[in-house]
């Protein structure tokens, strides 16, 4: 009796676990809710620029999140510019023909154009070949009127010779936060 006891809960537990690994989503973007600190950068995995004498300062914010203990701010000066946060390391566990959901969650304060009337946005892509128009979420558009966390997400389907994603959030004016930026394989069907 103990052993049929015994071997029923490891069944369960062998199925309660497949079920819940099945379930998760599984997010190639390393480090995509900034709680991890970098040596070298402001966030492990992690790369800001900034273009043209652009002031901005890039932070990790503790009171401003959308989950976690932390988000990557964004602030400029009143004259705004040109800047640019993006993965260290370029997406390549990737499969051709498979639909891929970049998602993250935003937040901005006085969010507008560089003065080279350069428009923020979230662009994602794939290596050797692009696809064109570039899949682009477009900030301006999408923010406007919230002062509040908003998930932006976009979806695209890897081409034949797909070996990586790019992925690079371009921001021109304001405050801005983002937190929670995942890309995640979608079930095709």
């Amino acid at each position: 009796m103990k052993k049929s006891i015994i071997l029923l809960f490891a069944v369960i537990f062998i199925l309660f676990s497949q079920s819940t690994a099945l379930c998760q989503t599984n997010n190639l973007v390393i480090n995509g809710g900034f709680e991890e600190k970098g040596a070298e950068t402001l966030a492990e995995g992690w790369h800001t620029k900034d273009y043209r004498g652009t002031e901005v300062e890039f932070t990790l914010d503790e009171k401003t999140n959308h989950s976690g203990a932390l988000s990557l701010k964004a602030r400029f000066d009143e004259n705004g510019g040109s800047a640019m946060v993006y993965p260290a390391k370029h997406i390549t566990d990737i499969t051709s023909g498979q639909t891929y959901k970049v998602s993250l969650w935003m937040k901005a304060e006085d969010l507008g154009y560089s003065p080279n009337f350069i428009a923020p946005a979230v662009r994602f892509n794939f290596r050797p070949t692009r696809i064109q128009p570039v899949p682009t979420i477009d900030l301006m558009y999408e923010m406007k009127d919230t002062l509040e966390w908003k998930e932006l997400t976009l979806t695209s389907t890897a081409p034949a010779d797909a070996e990586e994603i790019t992925l690079q959030i371009m921001l021109t004016k304001g405050t801005i936060w983002i937190d929670d930026v995942s890309v995640t394989p979608v079930k095709n069907d």
